[in-house]
């Protein structure tokens, strides 16, 4: 077992470092702190993780994907700005679920443009009375004519206001059989809205409204063994790497802690040099590289053909609760700055919390963990 970086690794994360900060943070830098960034934006950043190869991350290297490894996967992801690996997730995630359902065979040019970053991508699973159990899906699909008619709403689609494509799940109206839809924005529009939320803001999360939308049958993606599959393989890669990325916002406001540590006096000294204080900083690095470790583990034994629900959703568990403990107690060692939006800190504690929820929220990752473990289903 080797805990050490390989130097093709340490090149590649070093590389995403200096993407991150010499190109994507000045971009948005570039854009109010709490408003969507415009679709122009999005591409142009789409379009830089293009040329790393990110947006084809998971999709097969005949279909134009980079083939990289999911270990080193996380090890890019976790260098990137919270909103650009939220946006990043969902589109090249439903890139490799197009390609698993055959849209690279009969519309490569389409694959080729989300690849590019030409064109955005997002998945619409969920709605506002249904998360983890899809089977309570109530948007409704009506065929007439060879065609589809989608009726519903999605909520909660990250991506979903600037995407060119959508990938939407319903049930049919005749024998209410799960279905999915390829639905291109330009052919079949829909209407879509921004969410305000707490964190993330800069970000994309959407509501999608569908009314007697019609969408071509051709668009209609096969059901089978193999989509199963797809699912099941981009949860287990996603909750680690959303719990790396939980946990470099944790990182973040660790550092601006102690470096208020370092220069505010009280009683004659620094806070640095204070007990308790110490013991604050220790604890929050050792609970941040263990929830790390375990989430590199997830994605290792991804590469390696190991990995397990349970080890999956542990590891966006662990790091999502390390990292709100984490990024909390950084904001109470900055005492009254740890409030004042200049430093940061409540910033990051803000976006953190809107990592808990995608993918599975904290209790729906126990129940999945318990059943692997236990073998008897508490859900």
């Amino acid at each position: 077992m080797h805990f050490e970086l390989t130097s093709d690794q340490s090149q590649l994360q070093d590389a995403a470092r200096r993407l991150s900060q010499g190109k994507l943070q000045p971009l948005l830098a570039a854009h109010p702190a709490t408003k969507p960034l415009p679709k122009a934006a999005m591409l142009e950043i789409f379009g830089i993780l293009a040329q790393f190869g990110l947006t084809g991350a998971r999709v097969p290297q005949e279909f134009g994907g980079s083939g990289l490894g999911m270990l080193d996967y996380g090890l890019v992801f976790e260098q990137l700005p919270g909103v650009v690996a939220l946006a990043l997730i969902a589109h090249e995630g439903t890139i490799s679920r197009l390609c698993a359902s055959g849209v690279a065979q009969a519309e490569p040019q389409l694959i080729e443009a989300l690849l590019l970053g030409t064109k955005i991508a997002c998945t619409a699973s969920t709605e506002p009375t249904t998360g983890s159990d899809p089977k309570s899906i109530k948007l409704r699909i009506r065929h007439a004519g060879g065609d589809a008619f989608l009726t519903g709403t999605k909520q909660w689609i990250t991506n979903g206001t600037i995407a060119d494509v959508a990938l939407v799940t319903g049930k049919t109206e005749a024998g209410g059989e799960l279905q999915r839809f390829l639905v291109k924005r330009e052919e079949s529009p829909f209407h879509a809205s921004e969410i305000a939320c707490i964190g993330l803001q800069q970000g994309h999360l959407s509501e999608l409204s569908f009314e007697d939308v019609r969408v071509p049958g051709r668009n209609s993606l096969p059901e089978g063994a193999s989509t199963m599959k797809t699912l099941t393989q981009a949860w287990l890669i996603n909750r680690p790497l959303l719990g790396l990325l939980a946990l470099q916002l944790a990182q973040r406001s660790r550092d601006i802690a102690l470096a208020h540590l370092k220069d505010r006096v009280q009683f004659g000294e620094t806070l640095v040099n204070k007990q308790l204080i110490q013991n604050a900083l220790v604890d929050i690095d050792a609970s941040i590289a263990a929830a790390r470790l375990l989430c590199l583990s997830a994605l290792d034994a991804a590469d390696r053909g190991l990995a397990t629900q349970a080890l999956s959703a542990m590891a966006k568990r662990q790091a999502l609760t390390t990292a709100d403990h984490a990024a909390g107690i950084a904001m109470r060692l900055c005492g009254a700055m740890g409030l004042a939006t200049e430093t940061g800190v409540e910033q990051n504690l803000r976006d953190i919390r809107m990592i808990t929820i995608p993918d599975g929220t904290h209790e729906i990752l126990t129940l999945i963990a318990g059943r692997e473990i236990t073998g008897a289903s508490a859900l």
